[in-house]
């Protein structure tokens, strides 16, 4: 059991780009598919059927996080300058589960960008060694492909509607987010949200980026990139609900 926690000897390994790697990207970009198809339906859900899934959410990324923690703590493994929760999908995670348990909309607003910004990238360039036979794999799915699954989901099931101002705002609170971890770092000498330095399996990909010497660059230009795709759902949804809007004026 300890071994399947703490993986001092790795066993089936996980190669950035591998088989593991885009089976799971490719159930994460199908399960995206699958929602943007069946929005319509998945907004029409009875409240009952809403709330058993918003409760379901928040007790599996929950607990999820608690085994995590309790893990590392159990086994003697947590190191605070590593596993403090202040990585930017942790962040974005408690900010979904703040807003779902007291359902403030103008916050999932935020989450929703956040969420591509962090969990949607690391999923593309994640930090893993092992997969099946190692808890962190499966905590890795849950807190990021499974997240990011439950944020697109939320957004149709409780008809969100998010503005080009919303998009401006998430932009504004990620550079918040990351100028507190900025601060923390400099403070206490560590590496929240890569604000001292591109993590090692990153630049072993990409030797180039070893000649930025401000990471800043970096995550402004992919964060940006990203998050105007992640507006692109948003863009067909309103553009949509205003047709939908248009029609009824007719009629």
């Amino acid at each position: 059991m300890r071994e399947f926690f703490v993986d001092e000897l790795p066993g089936i390994s996980f190669e950035l780009f591998g088989l593991i790697h885009f089976a799971c990207l490719l159930i994460l970009i199908g399960g995206l598919i699958l929602i943007y198809i069946n929005r319509h339906k998945i907004s029409n859900l009875s409240s009952k059927t809403k709330k058993r899934i918003v409760i379901i959410m928040i007790v599996t990324w929950l607990l999820n996080r608690f085994i995590y923690m309790g893990s590392y703590l159990y086994y003697g493994i947590y190191i605070w300058r590593n596993d403090l929760p202040l990585h930017f999908c942790f962040i974005t995670g408690y900010l979904f589960i703040y807003s779902l348990i007291f359902k403030k909309k103008e916050v999932f607003k935020i989450v929703y960008f956040f969420a591509f910004m962090g969990p949607f990238t690391a999923t593309i360039w994640p930090n893993l060694t092992s997969s099946f036979d190692y808890f962190i794999f499966y905590e890795f799915f849950i807190s990021h492909h499974f997240f990011v699954l439950c944020t697109f989901f939320i957004f149709y099931m409780h008809n969100i509607k998010i503005k080009k101002t919303d998009l401006y705002k998430s932009i504004v609170y990620a550079n918040i987010v990351f100028l507190g971890a900025f601060i923390f770092n400099n403070i206490f000498n560590t590496n929240y949200i890569m604000s001292e330095s591109l993590p090692e399996h990153v630049l072993m990909l990409y030797p180039f980026l070893r000649n930025i010497n401000y990471p800043i660059v970096v995550l402004e230009i992919t964060a940006l990139i990203i998050t105007l795709l992640a507006y692109i759902p948003v863009y067909l949804k309103n553009t949509e609900n205003k047709h939908l809007h248009q029609e009824k004026n007719l009629l």
